[in-house]
């Protein structure tokens, strides 16, 4: 029980923040520890390579003001030659001077000319030339200082995972269990036991997926790539010029006269956008459905929250009297602030509402949604039906939850430090803010699931949402049609389940465009019909298919996945297999599209490889 979470809020704040920030940063230190290395000789490195970077800008503006110059007594040069020639042949038109004046001119701007490009090839070439050697010299420099700085940081660069922050998230947090992947058995239990759906839409893709237990309750966060068929409208015009008679002082006059005529068409038109939410399965209240939207500003006053709460209790009061009218059981809490700003008006079970909205979970709730400082106040909608609870948070829709190691890569100890850090931080931050308003009621973390009866065999190692996931990884140039013009939709389908493998279909559906003008007749101020030019994009469905292997991996198994000699190993023997297609390694899953069969034997070499690897290391 010592591990229960009654007070999210204050929790994070008083102990989970900054547990979370030594734990991250002690986990760093080790993992500096564990590669051996040298952080003195790299920050030599780096320094040297801001030296010589500084040199090279200095440098750089030298030279670009070398070029400048030839440049401006190139122009000079001509225009004294031809100011020369010009005296020369023109010695009759200045009647002020004698032709010998004339001469002269000429004369002393040929010289003036003659020596200007004298001092180009003599002075600014050379000088330009031994600019670009010494820009070309730093350039050098800092390659190979780049070089030796990457090789330096290679071993604590090839150490990171993606399974290092869902990890830490569990050392600092530890009623949650964070899963290395989203296998079968994770999926049965949520859709056997709590309803998720066996499927997902044609139109979504699940780009992310991390599933975990929340004390032995699942839940699932993803983002969902979808998309929907809407309209877009498109404007064209056409400038029309026309002559009318005027009448001026009783005298008739012409004059022309312009007007611009505009059209619109409407068109089909595909729109996509990234969704990120969290499920979650409990058992508490299984009758009972709800949804609540985001109602407090971020910057709410006690003025606008007592002008909320009025507000909501004449609303309320109206929903009594309709629910008296209507036969159903709408009855408000006694807590008027809490209604007014949860607003779960259309909930469907008031008992097991007052179950889950005990006192205490009444006011950690407002405290979630009042809160300015700690996590994000109210800014996530809550839907609860009946074993599942959605919850979408709008903090989470730009951050990457992926825990991609290529967050920290870099040749610098000191911005991979900062970089680790800071996103491990951030991670808890918006994560633990997504599960915020589940944990606020204590019945949740109470309340024990049922024994669950699994399956002895599935029919793949891992969910479709695991598949999607990891088809998602791979580059969509590789899977989409040729003439795509839009984001893609991955769909995936199981085509066989070998030892430790999955062989999935993946069906790429995208559009292609082609550029279309209509002819909009329009009536001008000149009496007659035009046609007004509108132009629009056709969306025209394509789709394109090829199957991918999917190959779980244990802890082990996974760092020589993650090992680049091992990776490079692994290309050579699967160069047939993939058509020289590049491998992906996400979490526990290695995986490559196919371009040929896959089998048994297959599968029994890559195995050698990564054991054999595994000995000599």
């Amino acid at each position: 029980m010592e591990n229960l979470i009654f007070e999210p809020l204050a929790q994070y704040k008083n102990v989970f923040k900054t547990q979370h920030k030594e734990n991250v940063a002690r986990f760093f230190e080790e993992l500096v520890t564990k590669s051996g290395i040298n952080e003195a000789e790299n920050k030599k490195t780096v320094t040297a390579i801001k030296t010589n970077e500084e040199k090279l800008k200095n440098e750089t503006k030298h030279l670009n003001r070398l070029k400048l110059g030839r440049t401006l007594l190139i122009v000079l040069g001509v225009l004294l030659i031809l100011t020369a020639l010009f005296f020369f042949f023109n010695t009759d038109v200045f009647t002020d001077l004698s032709g010998g004046g004339a001469i002269a001119i000429g004369v002393a701007a040929a010289l003036l000319g003659v020596g200007t490009f004298v001092l180009i090839f003599l002075v600014l070439n050379p000088r330009i030339k031994n600019a670009n050697k010494r820009s070309d010299e730093l350039r050098e420099i800092i390659q190979n200082l780049l070089e030796l700085a990457w090789a330096q940081m290679r071993p604590l660069n090839e150490l990171f995972d993606p399974m290092m922050t869902p990890k830490l998230v569990e050392q600092t947090v530890p009623l949650l269990t964070m899963d290395p992947y989203f296998d079968a058995k994770r999926f049965d239990y949520l859709h056997s036991k709590y309803g998720l759906a066996s499927f997902t839409s044609t139109d979504e893709s699940v780009e992310f997926v991390q599933s975990g237990e929340i004390s032995g309750n699942p839940f699932i966060l993803s983002r969902v790539l979808k998309t929907t068929m809407g309209q877009q409208t498109y404007t064209g015009s056409l400038t029309i010029t026309y002559t009318v008679t005027v009448y001026v002082n009783n005298k008739p006059q012409t004059q022309v006269r312009t007007q611009v005529l505009t059209a619109s068409v409407t068109k089909p038109k595909p729109f996509y956008k990234r969704d990120t939410h969290l499920i979650y399965g409990n058992e508490a209240a299984e009758r009972l459905s709800f949804t609540r939207k985001p109602v407090l500003k971020r910057d709410w006053t006690e003025r606008s929250l007592r002008s909320l709460i009025a507000s909501e209790e004449k609303k309320m009061s109206k929903l009594v009297s309709d629910s008296l009218k209507k036969g159903t059981n709408f009855m408000p809490l006694g807590n008027s602030a809490f209604e007014a700003l949860f607003q779960a008006y259309d909930r469907d079970h008031e008992t097991q509402f007052r179950l889950l909205f005990t006192p205490l979970a009444q006011n950690e709730m407002m405290n979630l949604l009042k809160d300015k400082e700690v996590g994000f106040g109210d800014n996530f909608v809550f839907h609860k039906r009946k074993n599942l609870n959605e919850v979408y948070s709008y903090h989470s829709q730009d951050f990457d939850y992926s825990a991609n190691p290529r967050h920290y890569y870099d040749y610098d100890i000191t911005k991979i430090r900062e970089r680790f850090n800071s996103y491990n931080n951030s991670y808890l931050h918006r994560f633990y803010f997504n599960l915020a308003p589940v944990l606020t009621i204590p019945l949740y973390q109470q309340h024990k699931p049922q024994e669950f009866i699994y399956q002895t065999e599935y029919e793949s190692f891992l969910s479709f949402y695991e598949h999607e996931s990891t088809a998602n990884q791979f580059s969509k140039a590789d899977i989409a049609h040729p003439e795509t013009k839009t984001e893609t939709i991955l769909k995936t389908s199981l085509v066989t389940k070998g030892t430790d493998y999955d062989i999935i279909k993946i069906d790429a559906y995208s559009y292609t465009t082609v550029q279309r003008t209509d002819f909009i007749p329009r009536r001008g101020a000149d009496g007659r019909m035009h046609s007004v030019p509108v132009h629009w994009v056709e969306y025209i469905p394509l789709q394109n298919s090829v199957n991918a292997t999917i190959k779980v991996a244990d802890a082990e198994t996974e760092k020589v996945y993650r090992n680049e000699d091992a990776l490079t190993r692994l290309q050579d023997y699967l160069k047939e297999k993939t058509g020289g297609k590049v491998p992906i390694r996400n979490r526990h899953v290695f995986a490559f599209l196919l371009a040929g069969s896959f089998g048994a034997k297959d599968n029994e070499a890559i195995n050698n490889i990564v054991s054999d690897f595994h000995e000599e290391n």
